[in-house]
């Protein structure tokens, strides 16, 4: 989104405003003290998101450019690598068939073999079902965890934050309800 030669002029007045005073100077002289005054503040908040949503599309172009290069390079890299693994290999397993201790060094690196666990591999909703069905629960882990809306819904607050449940007056420690002050919403409306 480029900018309208009127939130250039916005922003080049509010830049001429903040190089020309010291900060607390800045803050004592510029009040908002009308309609008027708020209404050049929000112009103000409307130029600078302009200026950062221009800012942050031109570096999200730069971005996936250079993604774009970076991914053409490494792929590159990643085929000439697969190349010269099979190479080696091919060469390693072709002594390992002449020689079951076959391993080699060199300045370079060290090529060699070395076993390896058996992989396992899960289908878990039938592996589950399965489990199950056969009443073998010492396979079974079951999640715990606080239902939260649950608690909202039946709980009572005590004017001191603490939380009762209603129905035996117990106290639930560990939630603690804290209010929260109003929250100041400012919407600046684009061009």
């Amino acid at each position: 989104m480029a900018m309208s030669a009127l939130m250039t002029l916005e922003l080049d007045e509010l830049q001429d405003i903040t190089f020309q005073l010291p900060e607390t100077d800045l803050k004592q002289r510029y009040r908002i003290t009308d309609l008027e005054s708020l209404n050049w503040a929000l112009r103000k908040l409307a130029a600078l998101d302009t200026k950062q949503l221009d800012a942050r599309e031109l570096a999200a172009k730069e971005k996936a450019r250079i993604q774009e290069w970076l991914d053409r390079e490494t792929q590159a890299i990643d085929e000439s690598r697969q190349f010269f693994m099979m190479l080696i290999e091919e060469y390693a397993r072709e002594q390992r068939s002449r020689d079951p201790k076959w391993k080699a060094s060199t300045p370079y690196g060290k090529v060699s073999f070395r076993k390896q666990q058996p992989k396992w591999e899960y289908d878990e909703k039938k592996a589950l079902e399965t489990i199950e069905s056969a009443g073998l629960d010492k396979f079974v882990r079951v999640k715990k965890e606080l239902d939260k809306v649950a608690l909202k819904g039946t709980v009572e607050v005590l004017k001191d934050g603490r939380v009762v449940d209603p129905e035996s007056g117990a106290v639930i420690e560990g939630v603690n309800i804290v209010p929260q002050p109003e929250a100041l919403k400012v919407e600046v409306c684009s061009e």
